[in-house]
């Protein structure tokens, strides 16, 4: 096994380890720390200069941070020190993993091995029948089913590609997990699309955009129907979908779904310029209970106060605004910007790359991830996919400059 498989393989299984430092803080984490001096040079900052986007829109949320934690809220150590270890810990592991994920093999081990770990490691959340699919069987599945359309889309089996990824969608949609089953679902129909001659336009855009919209509500509508009638889904999907004024508008869905992301907009509201800062509690309880109307829930205020509850955003992006104001959610967005514009340039030319499927699906993830996941994913799991895209499009890059090289060479050796 050679040094980068090493890296790899210790940075995938001490994930699953945690160490009381500044806050809770993952073997991992503490391994990227330790390769960073070995992995930095400074002429990486010229050679890739989205690299050196990524990490001053990180400086700058760092500074948001610590102007917010010291100088508007004067919030305790014990929780500015953790807001700014998680963000110093985010740019060391966009460089390292960055140098670490630098070739497919690389990155089709570290997928293999985050499989093995989510095989192996069971997180804490998962306590029920739903949340064991959602938070433990998902994950797996979705590594899983990157090795095989990997392998599938190199020998050129498009079909099987397609196949595969609508049966892990139906089979998240059958247990509940909707998010994984609706990446899957667009992956395919990406793939489908940009291997059969789509031209990127506005009006086409604005056209598959009409289109993807009356079929996604006739077939969330079929999908209501049949969870109520109890033909499909699950006993969690029936009872958010039970309590819902309409059933069949899926923005209300979403609202009950992640209630949090609209809890937040409340937050932010209420400190729009500057947030909450670092690991703002929620002491009060007025998000909270905005969180249970979502849900509809009533609130048992002697429970509630017995357990710190934390300002609710779940989102990367209204994260960084609930808790340090316009200025850390312009820095994120820059780093979503970013990400965003690397893999739609990979979606659109990249369809001769054996791990284009992968690619695609990790966009879509990421993007999934910064409207709806926790802030401290930015952290855990965008270094090391933005790796993967940040290393492919620079791949990218160079092979395009090349052939460009290569053809006034070949101009001059026919005289022309």
């Amino acid at each position: 096994m050679n040094i980068k498989k090493t890296g790899v393989f210790l940075y995938t299984m001490l994930s699953t380890v945690k160490v009381n430092l500044v806050g809770q803080l993952w073997l991992s984490e503490a391994l990227v720390l330790l390769a960073a001096p070995f992995s930095v040079r400074p002429s990486d900052m010229k050679k890739y200069p989205y690299l050196k986007k990524i990490l001053l829109a990180l400086a700058a949320l760092l500074l948001f941070q610590v102007l917010t934690d010291l100088v508007i809220v004067h919030n305790t150590p014990q929780n500015y020190l953790r807001g700014w270890a998680g963000t110093v810990i985010a740019a060391v592991s966009f460089v390292v993993l960055f140098k670490m994920l630098d070739d497919t093999q690389a990155i089709l081990f570290f997928i293999f091995m985050t499989m093995i770990k989510y095989i192996i490691y069971t997180d804490d959340i998962v306590d029920s029948d739903m949340s064991w699919f959602k938070f433990k069987i998902a994950p797996i599945l979705t590594m899983a089913v990157y090795l095989v359309v990997y392998y599938l889309y190199r020998r050129g089996e498009i079909r099987l590609v397609l196949f595969t990824l609508t049966v892990a969608a139906l089979v998240c949609f059958t247990f509940d997990s909707r998010s994984t089953g609706v990446i899957f679902f667009l992956g395919a129909l990406i793939i489908y699309l940009m291997n059969n001659g789509m031209h990127i336009s506005r009006r086409k855009i604005i056209q598959y955009a009409v289109v993807a919209a009356l079929l996604f509500q006739a077939g969330y509508m079929l999908y209501v129907r049949s969870v109520l009638d109890k033909d499909f889904g699950g006993d969690h999907a029936r009872t958010q979908i039970g309590r819902l004024a309409n059933p069949y508008n899926p923005l209300e869905l979403l609202m009950t779904g992640r209630a949090e992301t609209f809890a937040a907009g409340a937050a932010i509201s209420d400190a729009p310029l500057f947030g909450h800062g670092s690991w703002a509690q929620d002491k009060t309880l007025k998000y909270y209970l905005i969180l249970l109307m979502y849900h509809d829930e009533d609130m048992n205020m002697q429970a509630a106060r017995e357990t710190e509850h934390l300002v609710p955003s779940h989102s990367v992006l209204l994260g960084a605004w609930v808790n340090w104001g316009l200025g850390g959610f312009l820095a994120v967005l820059y780093l979503f910007v970013i990400t965003v514009k690397m893999g739609f340039h990979i979606i659109r030319r990249g369809q001769d790359l054996a791990l284009y499927p992968v690619l695609v699906l990790i966009t879509i993830g990421l993007i999934w991830v910064y409207l709806f996941s926790p802030f401290q994913q930015l952290r855990l799991y965008i270094p090391g996919m933005t790796a993967i895209i940040l290393n492919t499009y620079y791949g990218m890059v160079a092979e395009a400059a090349a052939e460009e090289a290569v053809i006034p060479s070949q101009m001059q050796a026919y005289g022309t």
